[in-house]
């Protein structure tokens, strides 16, 4: 991620947190959503008034950024793996100008969804583990905790890609299976009938039926 000169407000955010991250010797080992794509979460949130989010992955926080800057009465739950020192940092960004309006839960996906009050909340991401089985697991546990008919945003539905093999197949699985109604998908920030190559970046917006 560069700087540049004339960024948006989001883009400025993602910047700051990334600089605060590693200006404080956090080390940043994998990447977060795009500019495009945090602007996109922060646009669907906006036009569908989702306020209570969960997202399956926080990493350096941008996406949690993007959610909680499209609305003062935006609160989001962050379910992440570990607390390495990049997440702390991370995450004391994110309370300082959001304070009291985010959550981080730290463990592996597959315990702590299951494990958290069902029907809470009108939009889940799901950007966490890449293997079938647990980007499959986390879609179904988002079924649980979403709100009835509530909305998911699934990222990485890049096949082209060996790191999006598995979140492609579980989406298309739970549509397959009637879990999910599709609305609509995006490559690289631009809307697509049909997700296909190239791009580096793919993601759908569905309802969970």
């Amino acid at each position: 991620m560069q700087p540049d000169v004339e960024m948006t407000e989001i883009e400025r955010l993602m910047w700051d947190v990334y600089e605060h991250v590693r200006n404080n010797g956090g080390r940043v080992y994998e990447g977060g959503a795009s500019v495009q794509e945090a602007q996109y979460l922060q646009e669907v949130v906006q036009r569908t008034h989702a306020r209570r989010i969960a997202e399956v992955g926080f990493n350096v926080g941008f996406s949690s950024i993007a959610f909680l800057e499209s609305s003062p009465d935006v609160t989001v739950v962050s379910f992440e793996l570990d607390r390495r020192h990049a997440v702390d940092l991370a995450k004391q960004y994110v309370d300082e100008r959001y304070p009291g309006r985010h959550e981080l839960v730290i463990g592996t996906s597959l315990k702590t969804l299951p494990a958290y009050e069902a029907g809470q909340f009108d939009l889940v991401f799901v950007d966490g583990g890449h293997e079938y089985e647990v980007a499959a697991a986390d879609i179904r546990n988002a079924a649980r905790i979403a709100k009835p008919n509530g909305l998911v945003i699934v990222d990485d539905l890049v096949p082209w890609y060996p790191w999006g093999i598995g979140p492609t197949q579980a989406w298309e699985e739970a549509v397959g299976d009637g879990l999910i109604d599709p609305i609509e998908s995006f490559v690289d920030g631009q809307p697509v009938e049909f997700i296909a190559e190239p791009g580096d970046r793919a993601w759908a917006l569905g309802r969970f039926r």
